[in-house]
């Protein structure tokens, strides 16, 4: 009975103060979680909901949703769905997510292959949807009790669509109602966690990615970084940060954008 008011004590608590952590970092990715597992299926869910009464009614809707099945041959699945909505009466201020689902090694082999589907969408920059689908070779480097590092080469196809909702100190009205593009882009990826003691762990991932045309210089380029504090058994306290850059955009907005975040993590 103790445990279980508990539990709804960090739940209150976690609702109350949580914000959401927009990241490409997997949890199963973090170091020493691996040693957790022991079942064929992982998951795990984020969700804060907060509404404020000024002028307007402000709104802040964010989830994240983490499914992993492991299959005998050492292989898995995973799905993740990241969303965030931000609202201040009718007015959309965020509205931004991405659905994935990858099929790749459970951090057995020291050489395997990867593939990945991706629906991404950012309305407040104005991209509509951009459409991923790829393979990578995948290298584990290094797999120690308290560090790992894996890179990974590969290919994969982008299909985009975006509009001018983003873009600054422009008559909308001038321009096209949305702009499209599909390319091949190579890409480059280095994946690393590190348990730094039993309540603190680091994982992150940074990809390069280049278009496969004329303009193959002009890198994408994305890091993630995840700081886990463990507070309690089931509570942790997570820092986040992750920044793009994009030199090749299809409209002219910033070629670099930032998130910091601070936040709660509840697990059971």
């Amino acid at each position: 009975m103790k445990n279980k008011y508990l539990l709804l004590l960090y739940i209150f608590v976690f609702y109350l103060l949580s914000s959401n952590i927009y990241s490409q970092v997997l949890n199963l990715d973090r170091e020493g979680v691996e040693n957790e597992i022991k079942k064929n299926w992982m998951s795990s869910a984020d969700l804060s909901l907060s509404s404020d009464k000024n002028k307007l009614n402000l709104l802040d809707i964010a989830s994240k949703i983490e499914i992993a099945n492991f299959l005998k041959n050492n292989y898995m699945f995973i799905g993740m769905l990241n969303y965030n909505l931000t609202m201040n009466g009718n007015e959309v201020i965020q509205n931004e997510g991405y659905a994935q689902i990858r099929f790749r090694d459970n951090d057995k082999r020291k050489i395997s292959n990867e593939c990945f589907l991706q629906y991404h969408w950012n309305g407040t920059l104005g991209m509509e949807y951009r459409k991923l689908i790829g393979s990578n070779v995948r290298f584990k480097i290094l797999e120690k009790s308290d560090l790992d590092l894996y890179t990974g080469t590969g290919v994969f196809y982008e299909m985009e669509q975006w509009n001018f909702e983003g873009v600054n100190d422009i008559d909308i009205s001038l321009f096209p109602s949305y702009v499209s593009r599909n390319i091949f882009r190579l890409n480059h990826y280095w994946k690393g966690a590190f348990k730094i003691n039993d309540n603190i762990d680091i994982s992150g991932v940074s990809y390069f990615q280049l278009p496969i045309n004329s303009e193959i210089l002009n890198l994408r380029w994305f890091f993630d970084l995840n700081t886990n504090v463990k507070m309690t058994k089931n509570l942790s306290f997570v820092i986040h940060y992750d920044g793009t850059y994009d030199n090749y955009r299809l409209v002219p907005i910033a070629k670099y954008y930032y998130s910091l975040n601070f936040g709660l993590q509840l697990k059971w």
